[in-house]
């Protein structure tokens, strides 16, 4: 609960001083879950926001609250991008170059996105830090490495997904979980219960709640998923749901 309020109060606290004149405030980088929580406080308020973590399918983003429009504030966000050169970039993981950042004395809120993809290796990071990792990052794992900074507009490598198809009873969150996890209902409804599932990002708490197309699921220990449609059924009446799994 201290934590909550703490940062219910950070975010309060760009609300007033984009309001007293500012013009713009921002955040660090948040989570998923922090984001929307974020969002809500800013709707509540009635206040112009934007969430933005340097590329359209960012996980990790930065609150802006700012009346300017959407493309002047991205413009303004304080992120730069960084690409890590090294001799054998596949066989680091994304685990390995946040290890290396955190054994520097980096906190995570200074950093948004780590990928590591299609032997490119991207860390995208508050304007504040970026010259203390271009200088003072050399090696990540048993690797030696050279970070530079890329351009806002490289091209960022799509995620990888397992596409597939399930068929559940219902679209109850219970009744889908089970069928992404091969479950049983029982055993997805402990899930919930146990504070595992996170349903857009925010933690799923209703087991009636009926999942629809577009939404995405996070299951902690198990993965994450995306529902791509879920308007079809079969002759008995089964939900079929059109899935994939990001990989």
């Amino acid at each position: 609960m201290r934590e909550r309020n703490y940062f219910n109060a950070k975010i309060q606290d760009l609300i007033q001083r984009e309001a007293g004149g500012a013009g713009m405030a921002f955040s660090s980088f948040l989570t998923p879950e922090e984001s929307a929580e974020a969002a809500a406080i800013c709707r509540n308020a009635g206040v112009s926001f934007l969430l933005y973590g340097g590329y359209e399918e960012s996980e990790r983003k930065i609150l802006a609250v700012s009346s300017l429009d959407t493309q002047q504030l991205k413009e303004c966000f304080p992120i730069r991008l960084i690409e890590v050169a090294c001799a054998h970039p596949d066989e680091l993981s994304n685990r390995d170059v946040l290890g290396a950042l955190m054994a520097a004395g980096i906190r995570r809120d200074v950093l948004g996105d780590i990928i590591v993809r299609d032997g490119l290796i991207l860390i995208f990071a508050l304007d504040s830090i970026t010259d203390f990792l271009l200088q003072n990052i050399t090696s990540v794992g048993r690797q030696q490495v050279h970070l530079s900074e890329a351009s806002m507009q490289l091209k960022i490598p799509e995620p990888h997904f397992e596409f597939f198809r399930i068929t559940a009873a219902s679209l109850r969150a219970d009744a889908v979980i089970g069928g992404l996890c091969r479950v049983s209902r029982e055993q997805a409804s402990r899930l919930i219960d146990e504070k595992r599932v996170l349903l857009n990002h925010c933690l799923l708490e209703k087991k009636t709640k009926e999942v629809t197309a577009g939404d995405c699921l996070i299951l902690r220990g198990f993965g994450k998923w995306k529902i791509d449609a879920c308007d079809c059924r079969t002759k008995k009446g089964r939900v079929v749901l059109e899935c994939r799994k990001y990989s």
